[in-house]
């Protein structure tokens, strides 16, 4: 019985395409020159056959096309030196060099020419991106700066100076022969530190705020309207979608601070009457905007408070305003969820 051996067809394809990719893969200069060579030999073979026996005119035809060869080559080599350097520019921008550009080329056309400039207006676009968030960057060190500077005078000036007195309280307490003196320096000293714990617990609340994450966006703008109306007299209107339930916690987080910077201008301004907070989360964009009624504050946007917060919002790839309009101050922020922006 006969065996015969068949090569499967999937196979087959497969190494004709590997063979395909191999011939084809090679550099532009290499096309060109093996095309160029295709060409002279097959003009060689035609002449060969038509001048059989005639040395001399078969040598001046290998001698043109040798010429016409080498020339084309030269041209080819010219014509594709400007998209070497344009090349060697992108090696270089991707090892770090963000400063180099595409220089202009006598031998470049004018579509290679279009090309290096719209290579050069994008490094130059990318070149200013880095440098903004480079200044936002350090705009955020030096709003950090200043808080932790405000917080160590809050401490030093408050909680260690209550912590020095129940410790002078306890010394006291220690030395003293009578029941009620000891009774009265303890109960001084209980008071001072029941203040220590309330002063510790406001700082922690500046350093961050966990209502937001603790009890959602709505609930926590809610009673921050509250607490500002209490304080300063104004009514605050909060409307909040039913969507906000899909904004991340640390985004929420920084919405409430958006809000909580904002709304001081509420109480500072005791001419302002009204205000309204309004967050809504759609296609993956969550959007706050503040309206405040009242006489705009011309300082508003250069707060520590809102420019730090600022910073933030536009390192986190968000955007915020602030305006001064229409007879009040605007304040807007807007967020993409971390869902939408993967």
């Amino acid at each position: 019985m006969e065996t015969v051996l068949t090569v499967p067809a999937k196979h087959h394809a497969g190494w004709m395409r590997r063979v395909l990719r191999r011939i084809f893969g090679v550099p532009l200069i290499a096309k060109l020159i093996g095309a160029n060579v295709i060409i002279v030999a097959s003009a060689l073979l035609v002449h060969a056959i038509a001048f059989t026996g005639r040395r001399a005119e078969m040598l001046t035809v290998i001698v043109a096309l040798a010429s016409a060869l080498i020339a084309n080559l030269i041209l080819v080599r010219v014509a594709l030196r400007p998209i070497e350097d344009l090349e060697d520019l992108a090696l270089r921008v991707s090892k770090g060099e963000f400063d180099v550009r595409g220089a202009p080329s006598l031998l470049a056309d004018k579509d290679l020419a279009r090309l290096r400039n719209t290579i050069n207006e994008l490094l130059d676009s990318l070149a200013a991106e880095r440098k903004r968030i480079q200044d936002l960057g350090a705009e955020v060190v030096r709003a950090q700066d200043a808080e932790r500077a405000s917080f160590s005078r809050e401490l030093h000036d408050s909680i260690a100076q209550t912590l020095a007195a129940v410790r002078f309280q306890l010394a006291a307490a220690a030395r003293a022969d009578e029941a009620d003196d000891i009774k009265n320096r303890m109960a001084a000293a209980n008071g001072m530190v029941s203040a220590a714990m309330e002063e510790i617990m406001s700082v922690s609340y500046s350093l961050h705020s966990r209502v937001a994450e603790d009890l959602g966006l709505d609930a926590a703008l809610g009673t921050l309207a509250r607490q500002v109306e209490s304080r300063s007299g104004a009514s605050i209107d909060v409307t909040v979608s039913p969507r906000s339930d899909m904004i991340p916690s640390s985004d929420s987080a920084m919405l409430f601070k958006v809000a909580e910077e904002a709304l001081r201008h509420v109480e500072v301004h005791s001419d302002t009457k009204t205000a309204t907070v309004k967050v809504d989360t759609l296609g993956g964009i969550t959007r706050l905007e503040i309206w405040i009624d009242g006489p705009a504050s011309p300082g508003i946007g250069e707060r520590a408070g809102l420019a730090s917060i600022k910073d933030r919002i536009s390192l986190a790839g968000g955007t915020m305003k602030i305006e001064n309009r229409n007879g009040g101050t605007r304040v807007t922020a807007e967020l993409r969820t971390m869902k939408a922006a993967s």
